[in-house]
């Protein structure tokens, strides 16, 4: 735009009216270009964006090389072409807007004498200059395709570190910090649509014991075959994680306590009726849990706190059941 303005200014007052003329409508449309990125900040004004941009860069310099610009010069700025369009419009699409431009080159320089041309050229410049003009295209295409190559290779390893840092790696779940991230964006929804939600904590019943008896790599199994069991029985838009150890974490968003509690009775008597094979042996084991809904009073971190003590009160009368924070308030 810049550039394009201070030529077409100069070419004005060189007394150049039709050089002067263009480069000024070509600085204008380039001009409104940048405002449609600037002011509609979508995919759609992008889209239109860059193909104002790369379609009067091209019409331009396309003009320049029929007119010969100043003194022939003019033919000089189709080098401008192969970067910016490759920059803007990516590999595949302008490799594409290359190909067309090149064609329409080649036409206006060779087909039909010089009956399109308003500027005499050598046979030798119009080669040479073909030639070159290809050769910068493929050097602009190769750094572009590598250029992208090298972002989707950063960008799949960023997705790959996040996924670790958020993820368990025996289960598979999520960790408990990848489990904070949704709490925090589950409380964010809350204060938004003043729907509450629910925790719950649950523990395997007597785990210790398992490892003790079994060892540690059988105690490990057992975790990632619960862990696929309480998986399966949640809700697609339920969150599921590994809080540590032997403790799992429920995230039912929408859900308020009542609801929670009947579908975590549900998966604890699904887990109860679901033998688990270690080492082709059946063995039965069960899951104590507790709930806590979070809303406008109950904070999150008051919610684990509440959820936390309500499993202890599960395992300490008994285990294998489900206790909710509302039952403990209620007999306090």
């Amino acid at each position: 735009m810049s550039i394009t303005f201070l030529l077409g200014m100069r070419a004005l007052f060189a007394q150049e009216l039709s050089l002067a003329i263009t480069l000024l409508i070509a600085s204008t449309i380039f001009a409104v270009s940048q405002q449609l990125q600037v002011r509609f900040k979508s995919a759609k004004a992008r889209t239109a964006s860059i193909t104002l941009l790369i379609s009067c860069l091209m019409v331009l310099t396309l003009l320049l090389l029929i007119t010969g610009g100043k003194d022939n010069t003019g033919p000089l700025w189709i080098y401008l072409v192969p970067p910016v369009t490759m920059f803007f419009a990516g590999f595949k699409r302008g490799l594409l807007a290359l190909l067309a431009y090149t064609v329409v080159s080649a036409v206006i320089l060779f087909a039909l004498g010089d009956v399109l041309l308003l500027t005499n050229y050598t046979y030798a410049f119009k080669t040479r200059l073909l030639y070159s003009f290809l050769t910068v295209s493929f050097l602009s295409a190769f750094y572009e395709y590598s250029r992208q190559k090298s972002y989707d290779t950063a960008l799949h390893l960023k997705e790959q570190f996040e996924r670790q840092a958020n993820h368990d790696h025996l289960t598979k779940l999520l960790n408990r910090r990848g489990a904070q991230q949704c709490l925090e964006r589950e409380y964010a929804r809350l204060q938004r649509n003043k729907t509450s939600f629910s925790i719950a904590i649950a523990d395997i019943d007597r785990f210790k014991s398992i490892n003790d008896t079994l060892g540690h790599e059988q105690g490990d199994e057992v975790l990632k075959q619960i862990s696929n069991l309480f998986t399966s029985r949640i809700r697609g838009q339920d969150i599921l994680a590994r809080w540590g150890g032997e403790e799992f974490m429920f995230i039912f968003p929408e859900t308020n306590e009542a609801e929670a509690l009947k579908a975590l009775e549900l998966i604890r008597k699904k887990l109860n009726t679901t033998p688990l094979h270690i080492n082709d042996v059946e063995m039965h084991v069960s899951s104590s849990f507790g709930v806590c809904e979070v809303n406008l009073t109950n904070t999150v971190a008051f919610a684990i706190k509440q959820a936390d003590k309500a499993l202890y009160h599960a395992k300490d009368t008994g285990r294998n059941k489900v206790s909710a924070f509302s039952s403990l308030e209620n007999q306090s």
